[in-house]
């Protein structure tokens, strides 16, 4: 039986594990924290007794990787699966401009959906539906060389339609400025959601926490095929002999036992382990999210979830006791003191909600500041496969090159990527 180690346990890492154990590979999974989950995890807030994640987040229909492993792990009832889009879009004094796919055929119920979205003018719904219904045609030639900005611009979407609309799904799908932003990448991302049938454009979201709903699934389906799983146990060097990885040494031993090595971790990660495995240099640059966790005394919200249009705030998530608040593409407000960002969201949150400051018991703020790269022109072309100038090691992560930005769906697709190549290599 070929043997593999898995390096990383976050969604990269538990993808590829899931897939070489159901070949019946024999897999190591060596995660150096004591956790899975990698920057999606949940953990228990001690002084409420909730269970919260570092940062909520969305999965899509379009997501088809993830969807497919979710399903693999038997963890599908640990999620919401929306049956038609709908989005409840906030604009201030808590007006609420839903943005719903109609209960007709496809894609006649996405169209009308847009065409009934009152936040923007009539006239401006009909520019946003040409600007949708003409994306297939775009030249890749001419994406490549441009910014999300620059593609919103040519496409004739004024700036009412850009704050309405594109900045909140652009943000929040790429975690940039859309100045920084690569054209290609984003409107590879809108085919998936508009493209792709009915489904793909609906928001899938989890019911509990992030690590009672896939972490534990995935490592009880590691283990039920022979897999194991090592905790607390960081990778400090790699050992290369004749253009093969011969030796792992951990901070608990030295791993000579293998055919496979799949590396999912991030890339200033594998920097410290064994620089020259990535025979392209280069850097990138990273995007921070801010969440917010808010116990209230009283929740006025009904809705699960709202996107806010023109807001230093992005997304307020509805959890009954408490609510979430994500802000995408957060590097300067997350310099700021805790005290500093808890005044600046309620500022915001006063603006479009009926939730008063004295409502709040108490918050938590986590600062995931390397929560995803940029997804810029120049580095989406220099993103490394998934094989490597060593013959028995791969590469998983969402920085390689999937074609997507720094999603979940990213990270699922890469890890599946490199468990494929490895079961094909060995037939």
């Amino acid at each position: 039986m070929k043997k593999c180690i898995v390096i990383g346990g976050g969604f990269a890492g538990l993808t590829s594990a899931v897939y070489l154990t159901k070949a019946g590979y024999n897999v190591e999974l060596i995660e150096a924290s004591s956790k899975l989950g990698g920057r999606a995890y949940s953990f228990l807030d001690k002084n409420t007794g909730t269970v919260i994640d570092n940062g909520q987040h969305i999965l899509m229909g379009c997501y088809e990787e993830t969807l497919k492993f979710i399903k693999l792990i038997k963890a599908e009832d640990n999620f919401h699966f929306q049956k038609r889009l709908e989005v409840n879009f906030l604009a201030s004094n808590f007006k609420i401009l839903p943005l719903k796919s109609f209960p007709v055929f496809y894609p006649l119920n996405l169209l009308l959906g847009l065409l009934n979205y009152k936040a923007i003018t009539f006239f401006e719904r009909l520019k946003l539906l040409k600007f949708i219904l003409t994306l297939p045609f775009f030249s890749k030639k001419k994406l490549d060389h441009m910014n999300v900005a620059e593609l919103l611009e040519n496409g004739n979407q004024n700036e009412n339609i850009r704050k309405a609309f594109w900045e909140i799904i652009a943000v929040g799908a790429l975690n940039a400025n859309i100045k920084n932003a690569s054209a290609k990448i984003f409107a590879d991302v809108l085919r998936k959601i508009f493209f792709k049938g009915n489904s793909s454009s609906t928001i899938v979201l989890p019911l509990y926490g992030l690590s009672e709903s896939y972490c534990n699934h995935a490592q009880k389906f590691i283990e039920e095929n022979n897999g194991r799983i090592f905790f607390s146990e960081p990778v400090l060097s790699l050992q290369i002999e004749n253009e093969k990885v011969s030796e792992i040494i951990t901070s608990k031993r030295t791993i000579t036992d293998f055919d496979f090595v799949v590396i999912a971790v991030p890339l200033f990660a594998i920097e410290k382990i064994s620089p020259d495995i990535i025979t392209d240099k280069f850097h990138l640059k990273y995007s921070s999210i801010l969440s917010t966790h808010i116990w209230l005394n009283e929740n006025p919200l009904d809705k699960t979830f709202y996107g806010l249009i023109d807001s230093e705030v992005h997304w307020i998530f509805n959890h009954g006791t408490h609510i979430t608040i994500v802000i995408s593409h957060a590097n300067e407000l997350a310099e700021k003191s805790n005290e500093a960002i808890f005044e600046i969201i309620m500022s915001e949150i006063e603006k479009f909600t009926k939730i008063k400051k004295e409502l709040v018991i108490r918050y938590k703020i986590i600062k995931e500041k390397r929560a995803t790269f940029i997804p810029s022109g120049d580095i989406i072309k220099l993103r490394p496969p998934a094989r490597t100038k060593l013959r028995n090691v791969f590469l998983a992560g969402e920085w390689t090159d999937t074609g997507l930005p720094s999603t979940i769906e990213s990270a699922v697709k890469s890890g599946h990527t490199a468990a494929e190549i490895i079961i094909g290599q060995s037939y």
